[in-house]
């Protein structure tokens, strides 16, 4: 099963969910998908996400989601709170490490 964190206007998806809780979803895979198969069974367009995290590494749409992987998925609008968004897309880095921290 993955655990899917959504943050920001992504809460909406969930009835009852509060900006002051952890928002989670749970989702059953067959197997394995990319992040964007996954975005599409959770029916999400790429656009409606910005930064996307798998077990707290950032994420590329083509990257592989499998069972017991926690999926961190943050709207379009949202930025990483370090300012780090340059990084993102520097050609000398593939992968960027981050931690997201939720308040329990």
């Amino acid at each position: 099963m993955v655990e899917i964190h959504l943050y920001g206007r992504l809460r909406q998806f969930i009835p009852d969910s509060r900006a002051n809780e952890d928002t989670i979803l749970y989702f059953d895979l067959d197997g394995e998908c990319t992040l964007q198969e996954l975005l599409s069974k959770l029916h999400l367009k790429t656009s409606d996400v910005g930064d996307c995290f798998i077990n707290a590494i950032l994420a590329e749409m083509n990257d592989q989601v499998r069972n017991d992987d926690s999926v961190g998925l943050f709207p379009f609008n949202m930025r990483l709170i370090d300012g780090g968004m340059h990084l993102k897309h520097h050609p000398n880095l593939m992968k960027i490490h981050a931690t997201v921290v939720s308040k329990k």
